[in-house]
């Protein structure tokens, strides 16, 4: 099987031992390999459209699991598990993590091993240094809309003097589609296709809303942070300050704007995992002081899911990554396989593994759990991780969801660059998802 290629030498070193340790047969051995994210994908189409009986267990994205069911080319865990093991994948699992790995019938196809959940990472010592109060007003538990957030981004750069006020990857890419642009709009109320009853479909056969109202005021705030007022499609409410965003963002993709962050050049950002917290631990950033300077706090809100339209969208949301653990129905070795997945469901496994990796169990309950929220590093960032593992929206996947991807991020880009006004930019969005979906047919 593979691990991702950013996994801690000593997880990957470990992952064995800890499944043994966990309750795993001691006559399974498993064969590792590392590959980026970016190359896995396409190395397991081409493996499973030949046919091939290795890797026995796939690591899958959340967002790429659904393309590989509806071809048929993942074991149906509903039929291969226990009913035993199915309800506790429907029962403690995050259920978003666990959907993105479900067919059309409702059957369940991945065991998730990652829960990647997103907060707004923050200079905590800066913030006190300008005169807030962090811990004293809840910033780890409460939301702040982004009005209230723009005002101390915009008052900290100033007294502080630091370069930025926020950073977050904008460069061209799924990215946008998948997580930054998704998390925003959703945080206003707006959503690609209705609401999270239609993000797996049913393709050609559900409302586009990417051109709707709240979806523009999404847009047109990020206009106002990254262009300011001045700019004629920025939001009409001057008490959302501009110029936070450096436009720079617009080609950055998780290094650069992790780097001015890193760096002390941004008082926040938007994007991070406990990877990045362990690298901000690192002497070369924040040194032995990184719990006093590396502050989390929910992802702030445009509108309260309770003025929201769509139900469970609004308020502070995150965009749902990770990855989940599917079994590849050629392999001769399929008990073996399965016996791992099982494994790795247990809690002693899926905590010993956060320990190793710093990856978020996907259990949310675990979050609380002595040796999770005891960690001496990560602990004291699990009542954030908690709340947004309450609220997550995962990207709209489906067969033609990469066509799709393709359209938005570009339309997006196109209107947070300027290049377009929010309403043409989203209308052309409209037009063209239409054309895909037709073209499709009903899935």
């Amino acid at each position: 099987m593979n691990l991702l290629s950013r996994t801690p030498k000593q997880a990957v070193e470990q992952f064995e031992p800890a499944l043994h340790e966990a309750g795993l047969s001691e006559d399974i051995s498993i064969e590792l390999s590392t590959k980026t994210p970016g190359t896995l994908e396409e190395q397991y189409r081409q493996w499973l459209n030949a046919g091939r009986g290795s890797p026995d267990i796939l690591t899958m994205d959340v967002g790429w699991s659904i393309p590989f069911i509806r071809r048929g080319q993942l074991l149906n865990l509903s039929k291969a598990l226990s009913d035993e093991h199915i309800q506790t994948l429907e029962n403690e699992f995050n259920a978003e993590s666990v959907d993105s790995s479900r067919g059309r019938n409702g059957d369940v196809f991945g065991v998730p091993l990652i829960m990647d959940v997103r907060g707004m990472w923050y200079r905590r010592d800066l913030a006190k240094e300008a005169g807030y109060d962090p811990d004293g007003e809840n910033w780890g538990t409460e939301p702040k809309s982004w009005k209230e957030f723009s005002q101390i981004a915009a008052a900290v750069q100033k007294q502080q003097g630091t370069r930025y006020g926020l950073t977050m990857p904008f460069e061209l890419s799924q990215t946008v589609t998948c997580c930054t642009f998704n998390s925003i709009m959703s945080q206003w109320g707006g959503a690609y296709f209705g609401g999270q009853d239609y993000l797996f479909g049913p393709v050609g056969d559900r409302p586009i809303t990417i051109d709707e109202e709240q979806v523009l005021d999404s847009l047109r705030m990020l206009r106002t942070f990254m262009w300011g007022h001045d700019d004629q499609h920025s939001l009409d409410d001057d008490s959302f300050v501009g110029g936070i965003v450096p436009s720079d963002v617009l080609g950055w993709r998780y290094t650069k704007d992790l780097d001015a962050f890193l760096n002390g050049n941004s008082f926040a950002y938007t994007v991070g995992n406990p990877a990045f917290a362990k690298l901000a631990s690192s002497e070369s950033n924040f040194g032995d002081a990184v719990s006093e300077k590396l502050g989390l706090m929910p992802k702030p809100y445009g509108i309260r899911e309770t003025d929201s339209e769509y139900q469970n969208i609004g308020g502070t949301m995150s965009p749902l990554a990770g990855y989940n653990l599917s079994v590849n129905p050629n392999s001769n070795k399929q008990d073996a396989a399965l016996e791992v997945l099982r494994t790795v469901m247990t809690d002693d496994f899926l905590v010993k593994w956060f320990k190793l990796s710093g990856f978020l169990p996907p259990k949310p309950k675990l979050l609380q759990t002595k040796g999770v929220a005891d960690h001496p590093l990560f602990g004291q960032y699990m009542d954030t991780f908690s709340v947004m593992a309450d609220n997550v929206i995962p990207r709209p996947v489906t067969p033609i969801y990469f066509q799709e991807s393709k359209v938005i991020s570009q339309e997006v880009h196109n209107v947070v660059s300027q290049s377009k006004a929010p309403e043409t930019g989203m209308t052309d969005a409209k037009k063209q998802l239409a054309q895909i979906e037709e073209s499709y047919g009903q899935q």
